[in-house]
């Protein structure tokens, strides 16, 4: 059964692959075509048909006693979702937010409050891994006010309207910088704990606030882009702080163990947590940056930013943290195969490629000087290892990939 689920989750991953790539070559050789229709299409499909379907499966897998793993309810709600996924995919590229797209896109909503709803009844340990989850599965269920508050603002101002941008940051930001971070650090207190058998200090629960006041004082970053405010400027300044003291305890704490952990493993699990830990060490370091009010506006207003910072989180940090957490459980996926050794090469070259084009445009047009000489052949062409990388994945779990019998 969760076979199937990761084969589905990683179709899902390889179709978004395929997607950024046609974004890139299409607008690279200037072919006309609805650029907004398939960003929109890539964008939901990376994020709920891939990030939120190996989440589902990680919590699943991690989380949910055996006694709780009820197989025919999960799956029965996994294919639903699924279905909402395949729909936005249909619908997204002719018609961007229509009726159609809307459609689905709501019972992905409807289907995640369910999953929440399940997760919450099943969860019966009361530790600091747990704690994280719930509050991930908290964060997922807030965002989504930022979803309904699109539809009326949609009826009400339009969408040229600041509060409709609003609305698609608060999303955006709960779910990336909420949801998934949160539920990043519970798949790695919990594997810690599996593997270690921990016992938490308080030290833990300061990590834990920190990373909770991060999240919600940076939405004041977004907000700064629409609404010019000193109170607002002070908010995202205070959650850069609050970053900076979790990144000193995770290095402090939290790092060496999974080092240990990852050492003794493969080479491809090596370079997985090395990009991981490069990211999320990026991702705080970049942040500084942003106490300077010009550049936190420039950071949403040049677009080479803006994307290199989101695929920063997405891939960098929750991707390869998935493909890390999938190979050390039960080897669900042997990180030793040549396929998954190709993959995650393919993978990683694409990502660093990705990146600092990205970056080093960005900081071009933020300093007024000239493109970088083949910037948009290399970054079109490079695109294209991302969903080779994953194909190679997909091939390893069609032959390879046999579950335990604990886990299918």
């Amino acid at each position: 059964m969760v076979k199937k689920w990761f084969f589905v989750s990683f179709l899902n991953l390889f179709i978004a692959g395929i997607l950024g790539f046609i974004l890139r070559i299409l607008q690279y050789y200037s072919i006309n075509f609805p650029y907004s229709n398939f960003l929109h299409t890539h964008s939901h499909i990376a994020m709920l048909g891939w990030l939120y379907q190996i989440f589902y499966i990680l919590i699943y897998l991690y989380f949910i006693p055996k006694s709780k793993k009820n197989q025919s309810l999960y799956s029965t709600l996994f294919w639903i979702t699924q279905l909402s996924i395949v729909g936005m995919f249909v619908s997204f590229p002719f018609q961007g937010y229509g009726l159609y797209s809307i459609l689905f896109s709501t019972l992905h909503i409807l289907c995640s409050y369910y999953f929440c709803y399940l997760t919450f009844k099943n969860l019966r340990q009361k530790d600091i891994s747990t704690l994280f989850i719930k509050t991930a599965l908290a964060c997922m269920l807030f965002s989504t006010f930022g979803i309904w508050g699109l539809g009326i603002t949609m009826g009400t101002l339009g969408k040229s309207s600041i509060l409709y941008s609003i609305c698609i940051q608060f999303f955006l930001h709960f779910q990336i910088n909420g949801w998934f971070l949160l539920g990043c650090f519970a798949l790695i207190l919990k594997v810690l704990d599996i593997n270690y058998s921990l016992i938490y200090s308080k030290i833990t629960y300061i990590f834990y606030i920190l990373v909770l006041l991060g999240i919600i004082f940076s939405f004041g970053l977004p907000l700064s882009w629409f609404i010019h405010s000193q109170y607002i400027y002070f908010s995202y300044c205070f959650s850069i702080i609050c970053n900076i003291a979790f990144l000193f305890l995770f290095l402090r704490f939290i790092h060496p163990y999974l080092l240990a952990l990852i050492q003794s493993k493969s080479l491809s699990l090596q370079l997985l947590y090395s990009f991981f830990f490069l990211s999320l060490l990026l991702k705080v370091i970049i942040q500084l940056f942003l106490f300077n009010p010009e550049i936190a506006q420039y950071s949403y207003e040049i677009k080479n930013l803006r994307i290199g910072f989101i695929h920063l989180e997405t891939l960098g940090i929750y991707t390869c943290l998935s493909f890390i957490l999938l190979m050390l459980h039960n080897n669900w996926i042997d990180s030793k195969s040549k396929l998954i050794k190709m993959g995650t090469l393919f993978f990683l070259g694409f990502y660093f490629i990705s990146e600092v084009l990205l970056f080093l445009q960005g900081s071009f047009i933020y300093l007024g000087k000239k493109i970088i000489p083949n910037y948009f052949f290399v970054l079109s062409w490079s695109s294209l290892l991302f969903p080779l990388g994953i194909l190679f994945y997909l091939v390893y779990i069609i032959i390879f990939q046999k579950p335990s019998k604990n886990n299918s």
